[in-house]
């Protein structure tokens, strides 16, 4: 019995000397995202007028800032390479929304979860040449480093586009760590 308890204690100290680990270097506060991902919209409508699922190409450019070992601020960006038109979701639902290559930018701020884990939320815009709108994103982020300068992320988010239309993307990408 003292030997299974020796040996508990043993993987116990190591799993929490591995998981107590700084996961960003010290000197690394600023973090460059590039991504590249799918934008989902339900309310997309085809050459017909009827409401379709879509998966639309997106990419995304990011800068991160590490305020803290567990808080980060960022000024995130992305842009579906594609117009499209998508049925309102706000006053007025039969209202069309013409769509160019939209850019949503948003501040951004992320709390680590655990060792490879953070959650995101924040506040911005999307812009087009027709109408720009009021956006609040909320998504889920893991990242694996595999360099000390270097992460591959993944990432889920949404966006809530006041008085327009809702979409969420999932993409994947890479992270550079700058000192």
């Amino acid at each position: 019995m003292g030997r299974w308890i020796m040996i508990l204690k043993l993987i116990y100290g190591f799993m929490a000397q591995a998981y107590g680990q700084e996961i960003y270097p010290s000197h690394s506060k600023h973090q460059l995202q590039l991504i590249v991902s799918h934008t989902q919209i339900h309310s997309r409508l085809d050459a017909s007028g009827d409401r379709k699922w879509q998966s639309l190409p997106s990419w995304g450019l990011n800068y991160n800032f590490q305020l803290s070992n567990k808080w980060k601020i960022g000024f995130h960006n992305d842009i579906i390479v594609e117009d499209f038109q998508v049925a309102s979701i706000g006053r007025n639902e039969s209202e069309v929304l013409d769509r160019r290559y939209p850019i949503a930018s948003a501040l951004v701020f992320s709390r680590k979860l655990g060792r490879h884990f953070q959650l995101l939320l924040g506040l911005g815009g999307e812009f087009a040449e027709s109408q720009s709108f009021l956006l609040l994103r909320g998504g889920v982020e893991y990242g694996y480093h595999f360099n000390e300068n270097w992460e591959l992320i993944t990432n889920l988010t949404n966006d809530f586009k006041w008085n327009a239309y809702n979409s969420w993307a999932i993409g994947l990408g890479v992270t550079r760590m700058i000192q």
